[in-house]
């Protein structure tokens, strides 16, 4: 029993120039990854400007302690949240062919950013001030800049 049917030839040399250009974009993503990791550095200043998680809820206030603290200091600290020397705030870009982030190189980062015990005895609580992370909008922006990338080379 014979058969029916229609052939469509691609014969695009433009399309197919941006095609194989593609693929081979696929195979490093060092360069996007690169270019997320910078996105991610200043949404992470963002957050300091706003004091703000990722998600976008406001960081405990300071204590009172802590404000007469910063008021005492030689010079004055500053009486944002997080900043004393300015330090906390300095974060990193980390990428390779299959990842990007930041990061701090502050010991003290980490128990400021998820929150703790710490002190003398682990006997002050330092409330959870989320700095770093990733929320849906940082997301859509990653898988955007991916697609640019593939599609049309942009890093």
């Amino acid at each position: 029993m014979a058969g029916d049917g229609v052939v469509y030839k691609w014969d695009d040399e433009e399309l197919q120039a941006l095609v194989k250009a593609s693929i081979g974009r696929v195979e490093d993503f060092t360069p996007v990854m690169k270019s997320y990791a910078d996105y991610m550095v200043k949404r992470t200043d963002d957050r300091f400007k706003a004091e703000e998680a990722p998600d976008g809820s406001d960081w405990d206030k300071l204590k009172p302690v802590t404000m007469l603290r910063k008021k005492r200091r030689k010079p004055p600290a500053i009486d944002k949240i997080l900043h004393q020397d300015g330090y906390l705030r300095l974060v990193h870009p980390h990428a390779d062919k299959d990842s990007a982030g930041v990061y701090s190189t502050r010991v003290y980062a980490a128990i400021h950013n998820r929150g703790g015990m710490a002190g003398p005895g682990k006997s002050v609580e330092i409330p959870k001030r989320e700095f770093l992370g990733f929320n849906p909008e940082d997301i859509r922006e990653f898988q955007e800049t991916v697609a640019d990338y593939i599609v049309l080379g942009r890093k």
